[in-house]
């Protein structure tokens, strides 16, 4: 007999309003790139992931690139919706050519997303399967670049899966987010013996 846990996934879809979000984010981060104030390089890719302030976001921003995806990835996995999601963290990557980031998942949050906001040439976002450890079968050694997923797109995914993305030759803009679910929990009671 065998039981198959439930696997990790990546679950994307198009951003509504996305043509608009690009023409009014893109050209913020670019010039915010050039700040040492406001981002860190590491890479080949200039982050805010640092600065974690932005005025420049607005809600209906996020209900596009978050919300919105994050309720469909709910719905269409047929996924219980907690009581309340908290955003943890939000930052882009603005990468030049060359630029990458090393594999890594997310320690704190439930789920992470990855809004492909600018993107000239295929996805080079690759997830790994959390179970290739085995070195000598090689069972499981899995992964899978996202090549498929265009500019437009945001993917879902469980934090702990491991990630990264593999040198661009053009410039590339993400805006990555991760988020934290609430569920109602039973209240804790202890009995006296």
């Amino acid at each position: 007999m065998i039981h198959d846990f439930d696997n990790p996934f990546v679950f994307w879809t198009p951003v509504n309003n996305h043509q608009e979000l690009k023409e009014t984010l893109v050209p913020i981060i670019k010039k915010l790139s050039c700040s040492s104030d406001h981002t860190v390089t590491v890479d080949g890719s200039t982050t805010s992931y640092y600065h974690q302030q932005y005025n420049y976001f607005t809600a209906e921003m996020a209900e596009a690139f978050i919300w919105e995806p994050l309720e469909k990835m709910h719905d269409e996995k047929n996924i219980k919706k907690p009581r309340r999601y908290g955003l943890d963290a939000l930052w882009w990557n603005n990468y030049e050519p060359g630029g990458r980031t090393k594999v890594h998942k997310h320690e704190r949050s439930d789920w992470s997303g990855i809004y492909l906001l600018h993107l000239n040439e295929p996805n080079t976002t690759t997830f790994y399967s959390q179970y290739g450890e085995s070195p000598n079968s090689g069972y499981m050694n899995q992964y899978k670049m996202m090549d498929q997923i265009h500019e437009g797109c945001v993917m879902i995914f469980p934090s702990f899966l491991q990630h990264c993305a593999e040198s661009c030759s053009e410039n590339r803009i993400v805006i990555s987010y991760d988020i934290i679910s609430e569920y109602d929990r039973s209240p804790l009671t202890i009995t006296p013996p």
